[in-house]
């Protein structure tokens, strides 16, 4: 069965079948209604309506040996299929290994004007900051999280109060920021001196993901292209892509490209991602790819290495019912899991992409699954979407004048 070719109620009705849904969350899918109105007005100023994105699901996942299926809102379609496609070579091959470290967000206190002694004074009180820390959220300590680290840096007349808190499975944005007004209160009575600001930091060096994955060389073949050539052109663009800030970027962009649809289908907060993400590319001051492609052993071997900055738990994740869903559906039970799956689905659209742009290009199948977009622009309605997209996949010609020639033959007969 190719889930591609069913009706949204069919694919619903999948769902439902095999398990992946209940009755409440099938009648949510069918009524295409994702927020009540008072929620929308109390999670956005202003409101006035609600903006919507296509909501799928890639399939073929199979990550530290259990499968997935992996919901994404996205207005491309070409992301889900090629997330799907780079996700079942790999799970020919063997499927994805994750690892996943603790999940550690780091808080900044800044004092300011500070004096010769100041740094002397907060290494004394080392301790009791991080116990005072502790006590100001006490339902974190309950859930196994809390203060990990405290450093000190000093810059010039400034000094860094650098904070790591594991916020288990919430992704910690206001758990961080609560525990450092209210520690930053006591640091300025132990010195003082005066808080410049006291905030989290968006950096993701304590919450990466490694994810690796061996491919086979017949999981890459073309009609035209032995698989063992394509895994050496994948390599020979991905060395491209260490030396080319330009190739870097758009490297990074098709990695995220699945990342930032996880995120949206799971009410996370896709800016926080990309910042972190864009952080680390940039971290030995050259930006550089998140994932390295190499031949080993005979077999292509992808590894990515980058933070994912998420909950599962928490704020807009437990309030919306769409992200309640898509937790649902891919049956995940930590933020540690979802953050494997998360990175797995990165590294799929990596493979997919830099795939594409070796054998055939990008456009072959981007523009195909695109056709449907752009009969809709030239004015189809119906079932004359479907027919206008066939019909500009058979000619291979996508521009909106032939779109449109195409729509007009066919009201034309």
């Amino acid at each position: 069965m190719k889930l591609y070719e069913l009706t949204d109620e069919e694919r619903i009705n999948y769902l439902l079948e095999n398990n992946y849904i209940n009755n409440e969350q099938t009648d949510l899918l069918k009524s295409r209604k994702p927020l009540s109105e008072e929620l929308a007005d109390s999670l956005s100023e202003n409101q006035v309506g609600m903006f919507g994105l296509p909501y799928g699901f890639a399939t073929d996942f199979t990550v530290n040996n259990k499968d997935y299926l992996v919901p994404m809102s996205i207005e491309e379609p070409s992301v889900i299929a090629a997330a799907s496609n780079g996700a079942k070579r790999i799970r020919n091959s063997g499927g994805f290994t994750v690892t996943v470290s603790d999940h550690i967000v780091y808080g900044q206190i800044v004092l300011e004007s500070v004096k010769s002694d100041t740094l002397d004074l907060l290494k004394q009180k080392h301790d009791d900051i991080i116990q005072f820390a502790d006590d100001a959220h006490p339902s974190l300590i309950k859930r196994g999280g809390g203060v990990r680290s405290l450093e000190f840096h000093r810059y010039d007349k400034m000094i860094e109060l650098e904070i790591g808190v594991d916020t288990v499975d919430a992704m910690g944005a206001n758990i961080v920021n609560t525990i450092l007004e209210k520690t930053s209160k006591e640091v300025s009575t132990i010195t003082g001196r005066d808080v410049l600001c006291s905030i989290l930091s968006n950096s993701g060096a304590g919450q990466l993901v490694t994810v690796r994955a061996d491919v086979d060389f017949d999981q890459l073949q073309t009609k035209a292209m032995p698989g063992s050539e394509v895994a050496e052109r994948i390599v020979m663009l991905t060395k491209f892509a260490q030396v080319s800030v330009k190739r870097a970027v758009t490297h990074n962009k098709g990695i995220m490209n699945g990342v930032d649809a996880v995120v949206l289908a799971t009410g996370n907060d896709f800016r926080a991602q990309e910042a972190a993400t864009q952080e680390f590319a940039g971290q030995t001051g050259v930006y550089q790819p998140l994932s390295n492609w190499k031949i080993i052993d005979g077999k292509l071997h992808g590894e990515l290495v980058m933070p994912v900055e998420i909950g599962s738990v928490g704020g807009a994740i437990s309030s919306m019912p769409m992200a309640q869903l898509s937790l649902a559906i891919m049956k995940i039970s930590d933020s540690k899991e979802l953050r494997a799956v998360i990175g797995a689905v990165g590294l799929a659209n990596n493979l997919s992409a830099l795939r594409a742009l070796v054998t055939t290009g990008i456009q072959a199948g981007h523009m195909s699954l695109q056709s449907k977009s752009l009969a809709v622009t030239a004015g189809a309605i119906g079932n004359e979407i479907g027919l206008v997209a066939k019909e500009l996949n058979k000619q291979k010609n996508y521009s909106l004048d032939n779109a449109k020639k195409v729509l007009k033959e066919l009201r034309n007969k």
